[in-house]
């Protein structure tokens, strides 16, 4: 191998951050994800505060490209914090190789994040909120009915050590999982079907959201001297189960494209709320 090679391979070799660059973004996300929430970002500014000590490592004296960072990082994500620290991990792993001049599109580190927060979050929220403080609570409850502060202490410390712990851990796996897998996806070349599959498994998770959380139905009925016609149960929902909320969601989707401001799409659902329920036409 030529010396000139030799250096480039060295080069592509050589990491961009430090550990104490990866510890300083592991206590920011630890610390202050639910800092900052809002409706159309939930942790997505959590997020850009991760990347600040990073971004200045990457692209050092390269303005366009922090901005270019920034502005994907700060898009709509939220996750449960110890176990979707696995993908904090890897989109920078991701971020850095990028910033090594591999070709990962910015595309496909959105997608990777929006297709993984939905499964880590219900598998962090099942295991935490269902198992694990339900148990240590009700430990500590007993422990502090017998006269003690033992068991607040002691709830507080354990508390604090497993959720470090595990945050830590699967956030520096998710690095490490995360340069390795980048690689293995550029010389496989099967970096575009993991990217079609992040998307197929983002409108799977929309689409679950639109069944769960849209709620729309025809209380109409028509009767007769024999029977009575019920348009929802007998007729939309013979058609296709929750097709008016999947309806309605079409039409914002459609209103969204066509450029609508979101104020002017959100009085149109007031406005199509109350008409529908003076009249009787739309229940929930």
């Amino acid at each position: 191998m030529s010396d000139e090679k030799m250096q480039v391979t060295a080069k592509d070799d050589k990491s961009l951050l430090t550990k104490g660059d990866l510890i300083k973004s592991w206590l920011i996300w630890e610390n202050f994800p639910q800092t900052c929430y809002d409706y159309e970002r939930m942790m997505g500014q959590a997020v850009a505060h991760v990347f600040t000590p990073i971004v200045k490592k990457v692209y050092n004296g390269e303005p366009e490209k922090k901005k270019e960072m920034m502005k994907r990082e700060i898009e709509f994500f939220n996750v449960h914090i110890e176990f979707g620290a696995v993908i904090i991990g890897m989109i920078i792993a991701m971020e850095e190789q990028k910033a090594k001049g591999k070709d990962i599109p910015g595309d496909f580190i959105t997608s990777l994040k929006t297709s993984m927060m939905g499964p880590l979050s219900g598998v962090g929220d099942t295991i935490y909120q269902g198992v694990l403080i339900p148990i240590l609570l009700a430990i500590c409850i007993d422990m502090n009915r017998k006269g003690t502060i033992w068991g607040s202490i002691i709830y507080f410390i354990l508390m604090l050590g497993i959720s470090w712990g595990l945050s830590y851990s699967t956030f520096m796996f998710g690095y490490r999982a995360g340069a390795e897998s980048v690689m293995d996806f550029l010389e496989k070349g099967i970096l575009d079907r993991i990217l079609r599959g992040a998307e197929i498994m983002g409108c799977m998770v929309m689409g679950g959201l639109i069944s769960s959380y849209v709620k729309m139905t025809v209380p109409l009925k028509i009767v007769t001297s024999t029977q009575t016609f019920s348009i929802q149960k007998q007729l939309l929902d013979v058609l296709m189960p929750n097709i008016l909320p999947f309806a309605f969601t079409l039409l914002i989707l459609v209103m969204l494209k066509r450029g609508w401001p979101s104020l002017k799409i959100i009085g149109v659902m007031i406005l199509l709320g109350i008409i529908g329920g003076w009249t009787g036409i739309l229940g929930a």
